[in-house]
């Protein structure tokens, strides 16, 4: 006899399932085409939300008007304006409790205050057109609006996440992501470990249907359209018949530049056109977590330092996974006392530092200089927002001028993630003058049925609007077998930078954290003595701009003028001032009684 499993779900949460993409592809492995198949819904949810709302204030405000202009002719038509005015009330005071925005008016978003300012805001409306997606995913219910934001936001890192989950416990994994998303205010996902370590305790759902997961799966071996394997060469075995003069055991024995040049060779008959990599002045190489972007970054560096001993190689990278290879290095190592993010952060500040440097030399008097960026995004993004604007319009737009080469990590999706809107004008221009290197990552098997996400080895010119896109004819082809002997101390898997290195053995340089006595020793040395009667240097606000302050404020549409407002006006042109230094001409012009107000209630003219 058959024995009936009883139900776990209750009548009150049967329905609760059906409301997402069929689950079996999400447990079968289909896990991005599932997430996209969520965002896309929930998109489409708000955006019947926000057509209904629509109709409701329409109707209601119809209704109400009819009824009371016409119940003379019918008293009727008091009770259905009554009705309809009942109804828009009901949905304004339901919005508002949703989203504190009084909304009265159909196909007007956002608080009506804010639409009317809007209307002699030119900076405003663009901020409006900008945040048109956000002001659609609000007519959602509360918890469907973070759920979009969490796919929005986290995308990429759930994908990967969930790869690495056993099926059976996906659907559970993402739902337990999604909650920790909101416990933590958005602001972060848990750890990858955290997650692993909860799912040991998590037993595999009893409601998948293990038919259709196996009916998915099997579509899976069906030979797709476009191969991302067709992106790697034929593989290419390295001989002596294929190159005479190249062997790998017999290379330290040759001067360091022939070395050098033997590699770039051996690389390049088999398939891996290295040649290629810098073939600009400014190097990019993009693409997702864990794709090789680094493993290239320090090929490129240990290379070109063997071919040209006397190159002057600094990296900045956040973050202690450092690759044992000679350079200047600036990474959390140097500040052991710190915390990541503290480490980070000083990492961050000493990058602004060279960049200005940089900055104020003389036109291409840094000709020797390979200028390495590992965790770019990460370091650009502790920067305060002004400092952080300069750097990347320095970095699009100037950098070239100084003479060196820049080799740049990027994470991100396309250049207007990484460039952000403060510049995405210079974005063209940054198209046309750098090299995109795109690169894959691929899951390989763990200990039991985990997998992890590891470098595939190819690469390939890529698109600047989709790094996940090669170029018509842009395969720059894989690293071949014989670079992978070593392996990465970490995961364990071949490790082509430090096979590299096993050539070039007086390129080797450990980086190992500065004891903490030394670096107390030497910041208790460089440390000013306070004095009671010297105060620390103040920033001095220039004439013009308290000048150009005034103007912005006492030619502003509506009163008071937010801090904001002043300083996203498109009178300071390309020139972007930082929060600090607007406070200090703020604070200077109303002590002066020039101006009335502060930065929490806007500023006015005296008069």
């Amino acid at each position: 006899m058959q024995n009936h499993l009883p139900k776990i779900t209750t009548k009150q949460t049967e329905y609760l399932r059906g409301q997402y993409p069929s689950l079996s592809y999400l447990e079968a492995g289909n896990i991005a085409e599932w997430l996209q198949e969520r965002k896309d819904q929930l998109f489409e949810l708000a955006r019947e939300a926000e057509n209904a709302a629509d109709l409701t204030r329409v109707l209601g405000l119809v209704a109400g008007g009819i009824g009371t202009i016409c119940y003379a002719v019918n008293p009727f038509m008091l009770v259905g304006g009554m009705i309809g005015g009942a109804a828009w009330l009901w949905f304004v005071v339901e919005h508002h409790s949703r989203t504190k925005e009084i909304a009265p008016l159909p196909f007007v978003r956002g608080n009506f205050m804010d639409a009317i300012a809007r209307a002699g805001d030119y900076d405003a409306r663009l901020d409006y057109q900008a945040d048109y997606l956000a002001n659609t995913v609000k007519f959602l219910e509360r918890p469907e609006a973070e759920e979009y934001a969490f796919l929005h936001a986290q995308f990429e890192n759930i994908s990967q996440y969930l790869s690495q989950v056993e099926p059976g416990k996906r659907f559970y994994a993402y739902r337990w992501m999604f909650g920790w998303f909101g416990k933590l205010k958005g602001r972060q996902l848990p750890t990858y470990e955290s997650m692993v370590d909860h799912l040991q305790h998590v037993t595999i759902d009893s409601r998948v249907n293990y038919e259709e997961v196996q009916a998915v799966q099997a579509t899976q071996e069906l030979p797709p359209t476009v191969d991302i394997r067709q992106l790697q060469p034929a593989s290419t075995e390295i001989t002596n018949t294929q190159s005479p003069t190249f062997n790998l055991t017999a290379l330290p024995s040759l001067p360091l530049n022939q070395r050098a040049e033997a590699v770039v060779n051996a690389l390049t008959r088999g398939g891996f056109k290295i040649d290629e990599c810098l073939g600009s002045q400014v190097v990019a190489i993009c693409g997702t977590q864990r794709g090789g972007k680094g493993t290239l970054a320090a090929i490129l560096a240990t290379i070109s330092k063997a071919l040209d001993f006397s190159l002057d190689v600094q990296y900045f990278t956040a973050g202690v996974d450092i690759y044992p290879f000679a350079c200047n290095l600036t990474s959390a190592l140097d500040f052991p006392q710190r915390d990541s993010d503290a480490a980070d952060k000083s990492v961050a500040d000493e990058l602004l530092q060279f960049l200005k440097k940089l900055d104020g030399s003389q036109p291409y008097a840094h000709k020797n200089l390979l200028l390495v960026i590992d965790e770019a995004m990460r370091l650009l993004s502790l920067l305060e927002e002004g400092d952080r604007t300069w750097a990347i319009q320095y970095l699009l737009s100037r950098f070239a001028k100084c003479g060196g080469t820049l080799i740049i990590v990027l994470h991100g999706s396309n250049l207007t993630s990484v460039v952000g809107k403060a510049t995405a004008g210079l974005a063209d221009t940054f198209k046309q003058s750098v090299s995109f290197i795109g690169c894959v990552a691929q899951s390989v098997k763990a200990k039991g049925l985990r997998k992890i996400n590891v470098a595939s080895g190819a690469y390939f010119k890529a698109n600047p609007n989709n790094f996940g896109e090669p170029i018509a004819g842009g395969e720059l082809g894989a690293i071949p077998e014989w670079l992978k002997t070593d392996l990465h101390p970490g995961n364990g898997q071949p490790d082509p930078a430090r096979t590299l290195l096993k050539v070039f053995p007086e390129l080797v340089q450990q980086h190992f954290a500065a004891p903490s006595s030394v670096i107390s020793q030497l910041e208790n040395n460089f440390k000013a003595a306070p004095h009671e009667d010297i105060e620390p240097p103040q920033e001095m606000v220039k004439d013009e701009d308290f000048e150009q302050i005034m103007v912005i404020v006492a030619h502003a549409t509506s009163f008071p003028v937010s801090f904001e407002a002043i300083r996203k006006s498109r009178k300071w042109g390309e020139e972007n001032k930082s929060v600090r230094y607007l406070r200090l001409a703020l604070k200077a012009l109303t002590e002066a009684g020039k101006l009335h107000g502060n930065e929490k209630d806007g500023y006015r003219v005296q008069g």
